[in-house]
């Protein structure tokens, strides 16, 4: 509401200017507040921080009261985010072919933008908690070389296999499962030790793991050959 036009449709016969009472102010401010207010942009959806598996789909969603006039866009790390086959934005959402453990980490953002009224509102920040599986070798971690080992001395290797959660590992020899009564087995260190070895223990070793993204075996195996003192 003009003032200006208000205090002159209010003058008096006398041309005199009316007085405007200082709380008439007040309340027509107030009124032009409020209703500016009501047009504010609120999310109805906003994207949740939420577990997934690395290689497997996902969705990050989002949405507004009222859609009218307005366009979505997403932020990865604070940066604007392109789309790719792999991961794009499907409507309002975020949608993820495959999720990748290196290329997703860190926070995602929606951006909510009403185009005839410029107003943005940025969502909550989410992120993925991704759990992976991943294969490795084992490989000799003690002694340094295979030149170096010697009968009746301690070996240990190592299984390579790592992943989130943490996954738990079993060692084999020529397909026969290995327990902590024959081996010394530290599961922390993914390592298998054989305190004096001889060459009774000779053969194929390997690992396999899981965690809550799968089981996999060792793809590279160690072959222990020790060859006995003669006579």
């Amino acid at each position: 509401m003009d003032l200006t036009t208000e205090t002159e449709n209010r003058r008096g016969e006398g041309g005199g200017r009316l007085r405007i009472d200082p709380l008439y102010v007040v309340a027509i401010i107030c009124f032009q507040v409020l209703s500016t207010g009501t047009a504010a942009i609120q999310f109805t959806r906003e994207p949740k921080s939420q577990d997934a598996l690395h290689g497997r789909s996902a969705m990050l969603r989002c949405e507004v009261s009222d859609p009218t006039d307005i366009t979505y866009s997403w932020l990865h790390n604070g940066q604007p985010l392109e789309n790719s086959e792999r991961r794009h934005q499907e409507g309002s959402n975020l949608k993820f072919i495959t999720v990748d453990r290196r290329q997703d980490a860190g926070n995602f953002e929606c951006v909510a933008q009403n185009t005839a009224m410029g107003e943005v509102l940025h969502s909550t920040n989410a992120s993925f908690n991704i759990k992976w599986l991943e294969s490795g070798g084992v490989t000799l971690k003690e002694p340094i070389s295979e030149r170096e080992i010697e009968n009746s001395a301690p070996v240990t290797l190592r299984c390579h296999i790592d992943g989130h959660p943490r996954p738990t590992c079993q060692w084999f020899k020529d397909g026969v499962k290995l327990t902590e009564k024959s081996h010394q087995i530290n599961n922390k260190e993914r390592t298998l030790t054989i305190k004096s070895a001889t060459p009774d223990d000779n053969g194929l070793f390997y690992c396999c793991a899981k965690n809550a993204a799968g089981h996999v075996c060792s793809n590279s195996n160690f072959t222990l050959n020790i060859i006995g003192m003669s006579n």
